[in-house]
């Protein structure tokens, strides 16, 4: 039972990291319609931002990693500025910036790698490697902490939309671009600022998750394939349903690698397969986005 209970924990936490990834997806496909799937080395970039910043210079842990979320909406938004806008501008299919931002993620992928090499990189946890239980609840304080932290940013994200005037133009540009336009919202700003938090909330994740996996420069692909299977399951259009599917399909793995005859190299056929079983099924997700409700 206490094994349970421990997979339990185990599998919240990474469920908490495929949330934030699908978030930063959400956040910017939302307003744009554009599919960043750069989102994974965004999260590699901000994991080794954590290791130089919390193992190399050595900074106190919560300073380094508001540094590292700074660092991360500037990345963020020089994407968008030098990436995206100009072909936006110049009226380019919505294709076009996501395949410029499949460039981007090679650049992102080759600059870390050739600056740090291909060995893996130690990036401290918050409170240490120790452990805490609760009964038969256990597990170690990192992964309390990704739980902890990840319900902060997804209560803030929810009041932002839900509460907030600028969280109301960002529904608005969802909604129709071209009327939110002839409102006098600020298209450019309201991308700029996707872009930015989008960064922001996969480098978190990259820094969160690397205290587990360390920071190496190729864990961007399996998180970007995570984060969006974990959007797909959710829906694209409400912010709780990236966290519901980052846990369902944290829970899927870790339960089938546990429990079902399948070896632990499989498991990332697990989020593959749910992607394509959700695109068939049920594209929309399993939370409606909120214009088409009744």
């Amino acid at each position: 039972m206490r094994d349970f209970f421990e997979l339990v924990v185990s599998a919240t936490a990474s469920g908490c990291v495929y949330g934030l990834l699908a978030l930063a997806y959400l956040l910017m496909t939302r307003p744009t319609g554009i599919i960043n799937f750069a989102v994974g080395e965004w999260a590699m970039v901000g994991a080794f931002a954590g290791f130089v910043l919390l193992s190399a210079i050595e900074v106190p842990y919560f300073l380094g990693m508001s540094i590292v979320v700074a660092v991360m909406a500037a990345v963020g938004w020089l994407t968008e500025r030098l990436a995206v806008r100009p072909l936006v501008e110049h009226g380019a299919p919505i294709l076009a910036p996501i395949l410029a931002l499949l460039g981007m993620l090679v650049v992102f992928r080759e600059v870390v790698s050739v600056g740090f090499g291909p060995d893996p990189r130690p990036v401290p946890g918050a409170f240490g490697f120790g452990r805490l239980e609760f009964g038969l609840v256990a597990g170690s304080y990192q992964s309390f902490f990704i739980i902890a932290s990840t319900l902060v940013v997804f209560v803030g994200a929810w009041l932002f939309f839900e509460r907030t005037l600028a969280g109301r133009s960002f529904e608005a540009v969802a909604i129709d671009r071209k009327a939110a336009a002839l409102m006098g919202i600020n298209l450019r700003r309201v991308t700029a600022i996707a872009f930015g938090a989008g960064a922001c909330v996969a480098g978190f994740a990259g820094l969160l998750v690397s205290a587990n996996v360390s920071a190496h420069f190729m864990m961007g692909l399996p998180l970007a394939i995570q984060g969006f299977t974990a959007l797909v399951i959710g829906g694209v259009g409400r912010v709780e349903g990236a966290l519901l599917g980052g846990l369902i399909l944290a829970f899927a793995e870790q339960f089938i690698v546990r429990y079902a005859p399948v070896p632990a190299g499989l498991t990332m056929g697990v989020p593959l397969v749910l992607l394509i079983g959700f695109l068939l099924v049920r594209p929309t997700g399993l939370l409606t986005a909120r214009e088409a409700r009744t």
